[in-house]
């Protein structure tokens, strides 16, 4: 009987940590979340403002000159992108080529 009312004592404090730690995960993956949207929203925005790199009309030039200083770690993140990006058409002419 005693042990019986030692498990029933434990039971309330088992689902109050339960539910703490699921608050905890759920705070994580919001967090993971958000922080995604921003990185995504910066891309967003570095590719409104040097858009001439893809053809897209961008914004005046004293205004992207003013943003540069702020932008420097999407631009490296871009010339990152491109020097590491394959193109798919020289890809598919280098193996016809060699055939």
């Amino acid at each position: 009987m005693d042990n019986i009312k030692i498990i029933l004592k434990k039971i309330p404090v088992a689902v109050i940590e339960f539910f703490q730690d699921m608050g905890t995960v759920n705070r994580e993956n919001a967090t993971r979340i958000i922080e995604y949207e921003i990185e995504e929203l910066e891309h967003i925005f570095a590719l409104l403002l040097f858009g001439s790199f893809t053809g897209m009309p961008s914004p005046p030039v004293h205004i992207t000159l003013q943003l540069l200083p702020l932008m420097e770690k999407e631009l490296e993140l871009m010339f990152t992108k491109v020097a590491t990006a394959h193109d798919a058409l020289s890809e598919i002419t280098e193996i016809l080529g060699e055939v």
